[in-house]
């Protein structure tokens, strides 16, 4: 199906939109220039936003710590193409969004920018309906340019993405040995390091990406659009094939650094700091969803302080811990923990678990911990 659109550019900053008809083209009055600034139009036809589905072969991710943290969650890998950097100005023209469940390539093209908001709905009502997103840089960038620019063009359209962002790039940066290996932590660095610069077929940069994109609206070269999807495909896929990454990183650090998802999926709570002060452990988050207003000060009997704020969507627990002799220790007991998920733990001992030391924060048995109180306590509001 093709649509009838005007497409245009513009000298010296006026824009002026004149529909290019015949009988106004053979009419010498037509205001063509404004000043003597030249204004150009050019009558084409464009396809409307398509989405793409195909079918990829991939291997499933299954290391340990990874399932650690989210196992049962609905998780996909996701990348945008953007005519630029500037979230305020610059335009979405492509979404590509791989399924780890089911390995179905999602990819929402806008044929030109005009498309950004039918394209970028699309796109946010694919991405909503997971629970962890991978990304890379995507903190910084995908993400915020998707909230962003949802607000702009979509004030009406979905809501933002309110799961968790799994982000690759901060994961190696912080928290990998290998960050001081590369000369830089470009995702196609990366990928040379892990050895899978062979299973990539695009070559082009993401600067060259956006010049394609400028030349296809100009001339619509179907070759500049296969080049241009090509490259965000493959951002996808080489993407998920860099998650054994995690593998080669102090991932329950990162976790613990960057937050982790805790409570029922369909809650999509997640942490977002822990901290220790004198004889609490202080624990902020993010409500996803079923955001819920809530104060207490106890879980039975255990002291806990707990309090939720719908409207800003957080939530904040205060638990009580034990120092002694330089040891920080939890009491799993005094809140009917269940034991034998902990008793791996070398610091585990007659019903407490120690998570801070001499040697500073047990990063995997706080998390562990964390995730355990949480999954008691969402069960009593």
């Amino acid at each position: 199906m093709f649509s009838l659109a005007f497409c245009y550019y513009i000298y010296y900053n006026y824009i002026v939109v004149i529909p290019l008809i015949t009988s106004l083209i053979s009419n010498p009055n037509t205001p063509f220039n404004k000043r003597g600034r030249q204004v150009s139009f050019v009558l084409c036809y464009t396809d409307v936003m398509e989405h793409i589905t195909a079918q990829k072969r991939t291997e499933p991710y299954e290391g340990t710590v990874w399932k650690h943290y989210f196992q049962d969650r609905s998780i996909c890998v996701l990348d945008i193409e953007t005519t630029g950097l500037d979230r305020r100005r610059d335009h979405f023209i492509l979404g590509g969004l791989l399924d780890l469940s089911g390995g179905i390539l999602h990819q929402v093209f806008a044929d030109h920018t005009g498309e950004e908001e039918e394209a970028l709905a699309s796109f946010m009502e694919l991405a909503v309906s997971f629970d962890v997103v991978v990304t890379y840089n995507g903190r910084h960038f995908d993400m915020p340019f998707l909230a962003e620019r949802l607000s702009r063009v979509c004030p009406d359209g979905p809501a933002p993405y309110n799961g968790y962002d799994l982000d690759l790039y901060q994961v190696v940066n912080g928290h990998s040995p290998v960050r001081r290996l590369l000369p830089n932590l470009k995702q196609k660095t990366l990928e040379a390091y892990m050895g899978l610069w062979q299973d990539r077929s695009d070559e082009i940069s993401g600067a060259e990406s956006v010049e394609l994109y400028m030349d296809y609206m100009r001339t619509r070269d179907p070759g500049a659009r296969r080049q241009i999807l090509l490259h965000n495909s493959d951002d996808v896929l080489q993407l998920q094939r860099l998650l054994p990454v995690i593998d080669k990183s102090d991932f329950h650090k990162a976790m613990y650094k960057m937050g982790f998802p805790v409570a029922s999926p369909d809650r999509r709570w997640r942490v977002e700091k822990i901290r220790f002060h004198r004889d609490r452990m202080l624990i902020e988050g993010i409500q996803g969803a079923g955001r819920t207003d809530y104060r207490g000060y106890g879980m039975g009997n255990y002291p806990l302080h707990s309090f939720f704020d719908a409207k800003a969507g957080t939530f904040q627990l205060e638990v009580p811990v034990v120092r002694q002799s330089g040891i920080c220790a939890a009491d799993l007991r005094a809140w009917g923990a269940e034991e034998k998920e902990f008793q791996k733990y070398p610091s585990f001992g007659s019903g407490f678990l120690v998570v801070e030391d001499g040697d500073g924060v047990k990063y995997r048995e706080v998390n562990h911990f964390v995730q355990a109180l949480i999954g008691r306590f969402e069960k009593t509001i």
